[in-house]
């Protein structure tokens, strides 16, 4: 039975590549289609290939299909063998899209990884390739998204005078921000809080992140968020927000177990981009200028200021959620102040 559930999706996994060169009249195959694909045509029957695309993360694999969308096109354009391109095609690939763009270097970095999950050619490694993107690196190097950032304190001053219990929408933006201020984290991470995975102290209260994030791998250890309680200013406690936005919505979580549900509705799982929308909401009626600065930068404040502060670099890149000592917080996300 397993044999024919093998051979029958191995032939329906097929069906959309019979092309190579693809033709224009086929639709473009989807990001995971074609990493499937270019692993069944490298021996891997159709059910181990699903094994092995579970291995990608969501976020990546939207990222790799991107490539693929771009790739497809370009393949089917110049009559190019879409899993057996040489590495002078990928090159010629690249530099159609440098010379049509503006892209940065991390871009095409990204693209060249892409491209090497379903390629029979060891793109890494390929010194005509790594001169090439090395030309790239000098001609247009991956900067920071920032110059400079903004005060956390001016976001504070706002939320300390926003009654949270007045709506739950009004202290749900508020709760999310004051977690991303506090933590320094990624909204990903807040996403993904369990109610579970809270416990609460007299200190402070610790949220363990058991879910996969970004960051997460075999041999490193899953973050635990350390909240602590403010007693100098409830209006503002993180800690003391956290447990009032539980109570206010312990009667509308039914059986949902992430932490934070939609305000309007029927009060479901909010997801990173509801989330997202929250801090961006914040910081705008804040008086942050949100054409400029994403929800995102709420880690570069967050990080900034506690260097300000006097935070040792090891710790503000532990809480974060960093590997210690990497360069990526002095890179990126150590900012001065924006000048008002």
């Amino acid at each position: 039975t397993s044999f024919v559930i093998a051979r029958t999706l191995r032939r329906r996994s097929s069906i959309s590549f019979q092309d190579d060169p693809p033709s224009s009249r086929r639709p473009t195959p989807s990001g995971s289609e074609v990493i499937e694909q270019a692993f069944i045509r490298q021996g891997i029957d159709a059910i181990a290939a699903k094994i092995m695309l579970a291995s990608i993360s969501d976020s990546t694999l939207k990222q790799y299909s991107h490539t693929y969308k771009l790739w497809y096109k370009y393949c089917t354009e110049n009559k190019v063998s879409l899993y057996g391109a040489s590495v002078s095609e990928v090159i010629q690939f690249l530099r159609q899209l440098y010379l049509n763009g503006n892209q940065l270097y991390g871009t095409f970095n990204s693209h060249r990884s892409a491209l090497s999950l379903i390629l029979h050619q060891d793109l890494s490694n390929n010194p005509l390739l790594k001169r090439f993107l090395k030309g790239i690196a000098r001609k247009r190097p991956q900067t920071p998204r920032y110059n400079y950032t903004w005060d956390p304190g001016v976001v504070l001053r706002y939320l300390e005078g926003v009654e949270g219990s007045s709506s739950l929408k009004l202290l749900s933006r508020k709760a999310v921000t004051l977690l991303a201020l506090v933590t320094g984290g990624r909204l990903q991470t807040i996403s993904l809080i369990r109610l579970s995975n809270i416990v609460s102290s007299a200190e402070q209260i610790q949220i363990y992140i058991t879910d996969r994030i970004k960051t997460t791998f075999a041999s490193k250890t899953q973050p635990c968020l350390h909240i602590p309680f403010f007693p100098g200013n409830k209006s503002i406690c993180p800690a003391s927000t956290l447990l009032n936005y539980i109570d206010a919505t312990e009667g509308l979580r039914q059986n949902e177990d992430y932490l934070f549900l939609t305000y309007a509705g029927k009060h479901r799982r909010a997801t990173k981009e509801t989330i997202s929308r929250w801090v961006k909401c914040t910081l705008k009626e804040a008086g942050v200028d949100t054409s400029l600065f994403k929800p995102h930068s709420t880690r570069h404040s967050a990080s900034s200021a506690a260097k300000r502060a006097g935070v040792s670099i090891e710790e503000i890149c532990r809480t974060a959620g960093w590997s210690e000592g990497t360069a990526t917080f002095a890179r990126f996300y150590d900012r001065p102040l924006q000048d008002t």
